[in-house]
């Protein structure tokens, strides 16, 4: 949302910091992933075999905001006569992965009263039950890449895998995960899992490569700009800021949205009408773990 001089101007301080935390910007890869999504959730009415989805990139390219934001427009839970109605049973899978924590996460994820309570096969029973009791409409998970043991050997869990293509199997329900790039090596070491999910997607983030990827990053920077509670823009499209941004972070959205966000907050506080390149070098320093080499901004 672009806010005209007016408006910001009517904005308390405190009513700005919390537009600044709650900025979401839906670009071409988050709307995309979001599509994606939606079409894979529509499958669970009268399709014999709902879509699955698998949705990989690395670390800060927005898996888990795309994950939130849908959460935030399709949810719905409501209480029934004897259990809930959640439209989506969402959470992240633990680490490490073993049958028992797998069933017992995705119990707690439906609010069972003692998911940690009988066998395997005992709890494998009581999920499948609770996800047709709880009429849920789409499974989403994130951390797939759990699914891969981190002990030594670095070899998929084939035992969970295939507990989770049974749950799949069994209650006909569509499922999205989200994971690192290694979580295709699940997929790709479980052939019947893999069929499941047909529809794949991998987020990239922004490098400035080549003119249209240099053209995508700046039109992501000026909606951002544009949509910060200030009066006047901080120019964040022009050559001498976007270059600095695509060196500080390498066009990782986690980056760029921490560097900014941070940045608007020492504006806010200093009663500033713009975000000056000043502050940017500030919220560089802060978050220097994960920029990219010398701040340039200074």
């Amino acid at each position: 949302m672009s806010s005209t001089h007016e408006e910001v101007s009517l904005l308390t301080k405190e009513e700005k910091l919390k537009a600044i935390d709650t900025l979401r910007i839906v670009h071409p890869e988050f709307k995309k992933a979001l599509d994606l999504i939606r079409m894979c959730h529509k499958t669970h009415q009268n399709y014999s075999e709902p879509q699955c989805l698998l949705i990989t990139g690395n670390y800060g390219t927005g898996k888990s905001s795309i994950m939130e934001m849908y959460l935030q427009e399709h949810q719905r839970i409501v209480p029934l006569e004897r259990t809930t109605k959640v439209a989506i049973l969402a959470g992240d899978i633990p680490s490490p992965t073993t049958i028992n924590t797998f069933l017992e996460s995705m119990l707690d994820h439906l609010d069972e009263s003692n998911p940690t309570k009988g066998t395997i096969g005992n709890k494998q029973h009581r999920l499948i039950k609770l996800i047709g009791d709880s009429e849920v409409e789409l499974i989403m998970l994130d951390e797939f890449q759990h699914f891969v043991n981190k002990d030594g050997n670095d070899k998929v869990n084939q035992n969970v895998a295939d507990c989770f293509k049974s749950i799949i199997n069994s209650t006909k329900v569509p499922v999205v995960l989200l994971g690192m790039d290694e979580s295709e090596r699940v997929l790709t070491a479980n052939g019947q899992l893999k069929r499941r999910f047909s529809f794949n997607y991998h987020l990239t983030g922004y490098r400035c490569n080549n003119p249209k990827s240099t053209d995508n990053f700046r039109i992501l920077l000026n909606n951002i700009d544009k949509s910060l509670p200030f009066e006047n823009l901080a120019g964040l499209k022009e050559r001498g800021m976007w270059e600095k941004f695509e060196g500080a972070t390498k066009g990782n959205m986690n980056a760029v949205m921490k560097l900014i966000r941070t940045a608007a907050n020492f504006a806010v506080e200093e009663n500033q009408e713009k975000i000056g390149v000043e502050y940017f070098a500030e919220s560089f320093d802060m978050h220097s773990s994960i920029m990219n080499g010398r701040n340039p901004f200074r």
